[in-house]
């Protein structure tokens, strides 16, 4: 897959040379909503013998407009990029969020990211909005596209338990610590990466704890003790993730990679959040740690 970041304003020089059939969104979690969009995206292209694109943000638009600095992902842009990878996308188009593109108006949207990046047909959700103060929306977008040379496919509301399959609704269960509900609306477990570290508690204490340091801006999950499938490399295996949820101290996991992990280097680590374990108090979690992996 071929990735481009652009900014605004467009340069001429970056535009493709071929037609294509593209998917827009931001696309956080790539949720089984936006697969569903996907999915027609590519059926679309392969019909018409075209490139399957897609085009999304970085950051996200609410970092930019409402100042929300502190906002978590659930699939920060390198995760969200290998998924779009995995998924078959031939060209993603990486489109940097700031104040300019913000206040662009969805006609000249349009014809700058629309018509000058050459796409014929484009796949959007039912709540897809964009140009200044989101005036542009699915019924713009239809009508504006029978005078322009490409056409509009608009996907329904994906739902599960009668509720909208979206992104926000994902964040929120991560928050509440209901982690075994997330394959149920992305179609996989919560995944982070981080990087691992083992070192003594004190210089007097023989034991080790490891501290993990997720990168990035991953949403994390409320505090308490989540059981989670560990990989480094080529090597998996079950283990334990305390979620502390304080600046004042490191999440800890636990598991036998970790174990044969050499002490005082760090190694990178994903983690897959499985169910969270009902558990007394925090103060217990390091001291039954081994306890309750058993």
């Amino acid at each position: 897959m071929e990735v481009f970041h652009l900014a605004h304003p467009l340069k001429e020089s970056l535009y493709p040379r071929e037609p294509h059939v593209m998917a827009l969104g931001f696309f956080d979690g790539v949720h089984l909503g936006h697969q569903s969009l996907l999915k027609q995206t590519k059926r679309i292209a392969e019909k018409n013998k075209l490139k399957f694109t897609a085009m999304t943000f970085d950051p996200h638009p609410n970092e930019v407009i409402k100042w929300e600095k502190d906002l978590r992902y659930l699939t920060p842009l390198a995760l969200k990029i290998e998924r779009m990878a995995a998924f078959g996308v031939d060209k993603l188009f990486v489109i940097k969020f700031n104040l300019s593109l913000a206040s662009l108006q969805p006609s000249d949207f349009i014809k700058q990211y629309v018509l000058g990046l050459q796409a014929k047909h484009i796949v959007v959700g039912f709540d897809f909005t964009f140009g200044n103060k989101a005036q542009g929306n699915v019924d713009y977008l239809q009508k504006v596209s029978k005078n322009n040379a490409f056409d509009v496919t608009v996907i329904s509301k994906q739902a599960q338990n009668g509720e909208k399959i979206s992104s926000t609704l994902i964040r929120k269960i991560v928050r509440d610590g209901d982690v075994h509900l997330v394959p149920y609306y992305m179609g996989h477990q919560l995944e982070v990466k981080g990087f691992v570290y083992i070192s003594n508690r004190h210089k007097h204490e023989k034991k080790k704890k490891s501290e993990i340091h997720i990168e990035n801006k991953y949403i994390l999950p409320a505090p308490g003790v989540y059981r989670v499938e560990i990989k480094n490399g080529n090597k998996a295996c079950q283990g334990l993730f305390i979620r502390y949820g304080s600046s004042k101290r490191n999440d800890e996991i636990s598991g036998q990679i970790i174990e044969m992990l050499k002490g005082g280097v760090a190694e990178e680590l994903t983690v897959k959040f499985l169910n969270k374990i009902p558990f007394g108090s925090m103060p217990e979690y390091s001291s039954n740690f081994k306890e309750v992996i058993k």
